[in-house]
C-alpha cells in the first residue's frame, strides 16, 4: 500500500517528504552512549526553527503511525503518511 492510506514510511521517506513539503533539513550521524557504543542519530529541523532528534533508528527502518504522528507534532507539519497521535496537527483528533 501507498500513502496517504496505508503502509509505513521509513524514516528517510519522513525525512525526504519533509524536505520537499516543508523545507526542512537533516543532519545524520553517529553518538556513542556511555558504554561506547554507537546509535545513529537524525536531527531534523524546519525553517519554523522547530527540530527533533531521532536516536537509535537507522533512516531504512520503518516508521509507525505513533511514531509519524511524534514527528509530525514536534515538527509542527502534517506528513501525508497516517498517525495516530492526538496532536493538534492531526485531522483525525477530536
Amino acid at each position: 500500500m501507498a500513502y496517504p492510506f496505508g503502509g509505513h514510511p521509513r524514516l528517510a521517506d519522513y525525512i525526504g517528504q519533509a524536505r520537499q513539503d516543508h523545507g526542512a533539513t537533516c543532519q545524520s550521524g553517529t553518538a556513542a552512549d556511555s558504554s561506547g557504543k554507537a546509535h545513529a542519530v537524525s536531527k531534523i529541523k524546519v525553517p519554523s526553527g522547530k527540530s527533533v532528534v531521532v536516536v537509535g533508528m537507522d533512516q531504512t527502518d520503518h516508521l509507525t503511525p505513533s511514531m509519524v504522528g511524534y514527528l509530525d507534532r514536534r515538527l509542527e507539519i502534517t506528513s501525508p503518511w497516517f498517525s495516530v497521535d492526538p496532536g493538534d496537527n492531526n485531522p483525525f483528533a477530536e
